[in-house]
């Protein structure tokens, strides 16, 4: 892979085309900027060559939006020629993974990660070896069980391969994952919704998850009525009775389920604090 390293000016450079724009703000930035002031950048970004003759960020947003902060012009870059697609994205995720808590990232992100670990470790177990006849009949079966005889291996299924791994590369725990992997099962149109929300905080990730199970068309009746009423929050236990995506029901019941929808958004309490009511003695 040839590559050089040498200083850039910041109007060449771009943003990669995966990243969601989220970098350091406040404290978090200015620690980064204290940091290169005293000892210098330490590590060179890494760019790729782009249209137009612009070099696009592949890792070190923060570094770059740090040393522009500070009034350079330019800036300490690794310049990788030949870069495809695919390797530019593991290497931006492989970066912040490293770099970074998955607990920094905005949901957005945090649901790319999700997908794109997924796919790479499903891959990567996909192309490895198996010199057992048995276990190459397991392949392509999310719960390790053999094609042939749809008997389950006996220790440590695919599917607990691949969720132990991510769970791992991640730093999540496994019921965590799940729910993030059923999140981000959604149509991406919704799943850019229940981020935007989860990042302005008008609902929790539990809640989320619970959105996730309900059926398209009452999600989208959820998300239409969260955007006419900013000011209403979901009722967790209220979404939890609503139909769950998998229930085998006539297309009838959406006419039901839309006025159970509406019904499950309320006004938040007007202080955060919910005091208990003490009962008398007797």
């Amino acid at each position: 892979m040839d590559r050089e390293i040498r200083e850039l000016e910041f109007e060449d450079i771009v943003p990669f085309k995966h990243h969601s724009g989220r970098t350091y703000d406040g404290a978090r930035l200015q620690q980064l900027m204290d940091s290169i002031e005293h000892v210098g950048l330490i590590d060179p970004i890494i760019v790729r060559s782009a249209d137009s003759g612009k070099y696009e960020i592949i890792c070190g947003h923060n570094r770059a939006k740090a040393v522009k902060a500070l009034g350079h012009g330019t800036i300490r870059a690794e310049i990788r020629y030949g870069i495809s697609d695919k390797e530019a994205l593991e290497m931006f995720y492989d970066s912040n993974l490293n770099r970074h808590s998955f607990s920094d990232w905005n949901y957005a992100q945090k649901f790319e990660a999700v997908k794109y670990i997924e796919d790479l470790i499903k891959k990567t177990s996909c192309q490895g070896k198996r010199n057992d006849l048995e276990k190459e009949k397991c392949i392509g079966t999310e719960d390790g069980t053999c094609v042939q005889t749809r008997h389950k291996s006996p220790e440590n299924s695919r599917r607990s391969t691949v969720r132990d791994k991510m769970s791992k590369r991640l730093g999540i725990s496994t019921a965590t994952l799940s729910k993030y992997r059923r999140i981000i099962k959604l149509p991406n149109n919704l799943l850019q919704s229940i981020a935007q929300l989860l990042d302005e905080k008008r609902i929790t990730f539990e809640a989320a998850y619970t959105i996730s199970n309900m059926r398209n068309q009452d999600i989208i009746w959820l998300l239409e009525e969260l955007t006419r009423h900013p000011d209403r929050i979901p009722d967790l236990k209220k979404l939890s009775g609503l139909p769950h995506r998998n229930d085998k029901k006539p297309s009838e019941i959406y006419s039901v389920s839309k006025k159970k929808v509406l019904a499950a958004l309320v006004s938040p309490p007007s202080s955060g604090i919910i005091t208990p009511v003490r009962r008398r003695r007797s």
